[in-house]
């Protein structure tokens, strides 16, 4: 069962110091919506397909997680939970050989809607072998939204609020982001030398 969204491509609320002359360059080229691509996934007990929104609009950011059943992503899982992040973010330095940009966030708002019992049991760890998330407390359609004050010492969220170290680049209407190595690994971006160092070929369009 999902129950752990990854936000460490997206997201962030701490800014960092930017690259000289280029922040207004950087934040203007990202305002606006974009799409991704139609990606697998999977849990633990089934596999389906996901796409991402993401909605820059000044220095802030919003991404919106859809779960679907087919690889074009056109007919949703309406069981699946409905996932917000609002963040913040900034950039550093141009990354030299990929003509990217670093590009540092912290999410500091995570917006989470169940809407099946099932998902709201596991959530509110009444399910035998759960363990509830953030404290429980959630209930079927109703939103309910998540920080890092809440979430301080959850075993699976806790972590999606810390410091996010990535890249990113622009080729005309597409967004492309680092390719995240696995946690613990030099690619994590967990710290600004674990930064990713090549761009991921999945990619987002502009709406």
């Amino acid at each position: 069962m999902q129950t752990k969204i990854i936000v460490s491509t997206f997201f962030g609320v701490m800014l960092f110091g930017c690259g000289s002359g280029s922040g207004n360059r950087s934040q203007s080229e990202l305002e606006g919506t974009w799409i991704s691509t139609c990606r697998a996934k999977s849990s633990s007990s089934s596999s389906y397909y996901e796409k991402n929104m993401l909605v820059f609009s000044g220095a802030t950011m919003t991404s919106s997680i859809k779960s679907y059943s087919d690889i074009s992503c056109t007919t949703e899982l309406s069981q699946m939970p409905m996932l917000v992040g609002d963040s913040a973010f900034s950039f550093g330095d141009f990354v030299v050989g990929t003509g990217a940009k670093e590009f540092n966030s912290q999410i500091y708002s995570l917006t989470i809607t169940l809407k099946t019992d099932a998902f709201v049991s596991t959530y509110n760890g009444t399910t035998t072998g759960s363990t509830a998330i953030c404290g429980g407390g959630f209930v079927k359609n109703t939103p309910k939204q998540l920080n890092a004050a809440n979430c301080a010492n959850d075993a699976i969220l806790g972590s999606e609020f810390n410091d996010r170290f990535d890249i990113y680049k622009v080729f005309g209407d597409k967004l492309y982001f680092g390719v995240l190595g696995a946690l613990g690994s030099n690619t994590d971006g967990s710290s600004g030398s674990r930064r990713p160092t090549d761009l991921d070929p999945a990619y987002y369009t502009k709406s």
